[in-house]
């Protein structure tokens, strides 16, 4: 467990009464010593063919306080056990996902006024009980699996351990049961759940999205996995939208609050401007590559943050973002000129063929007249993809100006605001899996761009 925690429990032990509540509030604050209590009372039930406990209250009542003097103070601290400094941070960001998964399934049941609200947010705590087994054990195979999260060969982080575990030949059923026999997994889906409280479908699915919503967070919470989560959660809460989103974000920001004094970092720190740094970064931090995209998506949420909604900052934050994450350095930004139907040249970041100019010659503005092509995509938030294949029927319906802008293979990213056409921006294209990258990050910026 933490050092904090440890120290803490000692402290509230060593009294003459043991404060049972303020007890299980530090057991609460590390799924590792929630994990240990609730093991050891559902092992000592079993015993006695009875049900195992449902929540931690429940479990230290069972175990007694001799026990709990015994056997507390003894377990060893995160500190002294993982001496690396990578995977001792892989561990702590596991440790603080299961906290946040458990908030945000907290705020539901609460919503829900759902009077299982001790038994679920145990389970909620306790989902990744198996990664921080694997950081503390198999760094390297938790890594892997994170590896394949990022570069989507896997949908999931449970996805993805499972492929992770069978390249090792463990079975995860097999690993859950193992570890299950020691300690108290309610949220995993094992073979044989005779020896746990039996969780109900709503209450799973409290689980599963808490748990998805904390691990797609880590990297923005604008793009797709995470919208798609918010409205599961929107159906669940049967609320619209934007009062679930509120919901959600309320309460990751009171996490984050909450974080900075315990020392971690959390992904809400991206919903306030005056958050502190990260305390770690993700993901490079725990020794996983990071990869182009989610580094991006990270990178665009936490500029978007700074320009409260204004368009120009916004469209800078895109740009940048480009730039710096992608390492797409040569494009074209055409702006709203003062005529009408003309778009004027803004930025010219394409790097000359000859070697006496700096930039490419283009012409300064665009008529929309002449271009329909662009005057049609201008008409909403649009991408489109020029390569060799469809250039010559895109150059159809372009005169020679546009043409030459389409001249290299590009994404073309059209931005429409207050039914006017506001920017056009042209990025070139190295590589083919550049188009699906810049579509992503195209698709997770429309959610802050200001119509």
């Amino acid at each position: 467990m933490r050092g904090e925690v440890h120290r803490r429990l000692v402290e509230i032990i060593r009294r003459d009464d043991i404060d049972f509540s303020e007890l299980t509030g530090w057991l609460r604050r590390d799924p590792a010593a929630a994990g240990f209590v609730m093991g050891a009372a559902a092992r000592a039930q079993r015993a006695k063919n009875r049900d195992a406990p449902h929540n931690l209250d429940h479990a230290l009542s069972l175990l007694g306080g001799s026990w709990i003097r015994q056997n507390l103070p003894s377990l060893p601290t995160l500190e002294d056990t993982l001496v690396d400094a990578e995977q001792r941070a892989g561990y702590l960001t596991a440790v603080a996902r299961s906290l946040h998964a458990a908030r945000h399934a907290e705020s539901w049941l609460v919503e829900l006024r759902d009077t299982s609200y001790e038994v679920v947010v145990v389970a909620t705590l306790l989902h990744n009980f198996l990664e921080l087994a694997l950081w503390r054990d198999a760094p390297e195979l938790i890594r892997a699996a994170l590896r394949a999260v990022q570069d989507r060969s896997q949908p999931t982080l449970g996805h993805a351990i499972s492929a992770a575990l069978q390249a090792q030949g463990i079975e995860l059923k097999a690993f859950e049961q193992a570890v299950n026999a020691h300690y108290y997994l309610p949220a995993q889906l094992f073979a044989d759940e005779a020896a746990t409280p039996i969780l109900a479908r709503q209450h799973q699915t409290i689980v599963l999205l808490a748990r998805r919503l904390a691990f797609f967070a880590e990297t923005g919470w604008y793009h797709p996995e995470i919208l798609a989560t918010q409205q599961e959660v929107s159906a669940l809460l049967k609320r619209d939208c934007p009062a679930t989103d509120q919901l959600i974000h309320q309460t990751a920001v009171q996490t984050a609050r909450e974080f900075e004094v315990m020392g971690f970092y959390s992904p809400a720190a991206l919903l306030i401007d005056t958050a502190p740094g990260s305390h770690w970064p993700y993901p490079a931090g725990y020794g996983v590559a990071p990869a182009r995209l989610p580094a991006a998506l990270l990178g665009l949420s936490a500029r978007c943050a700074k320009v409260r909604g204004q368009a120009g900052g916004v469209l800078k934050a895109l740009l940048s973002t480009i730039i710096e994450n992608l390492q797409r350095t040569e494009l074209l930004v055409f702006s709203r000129a003062v005529a009408p139907n003309q778009l004027s040249l803004s930025v010219n970041k394409h790097v000359a063929a000859s070697a006496g100019s700096l930039t490419e010659s283009l012409a300064e503005s665009l008529d929309l007249a002449t271009n329909p092509l662009i005057e049609r995509l201008l008409h909403g938030n649009k991408a489109l993809a020029v390569q060799a294949d469809n250039r010559a029927t895109l150059n159809r319906l372009l005169d020679a100006n546009g043409q030459a802008v389409i001249a290299r293979d590009c994404l073309i990213l059209t931005l429409h605001r207050q039914t006017q056409p506001f920017a056009l921006i042209v990025v070139d294209i190295v590589q083919a899996s550049d188009i699906d990258t810049l579509r992503d990050l195209f698709t997770a910026f429309q959610a802050y761009w200001p119509d």
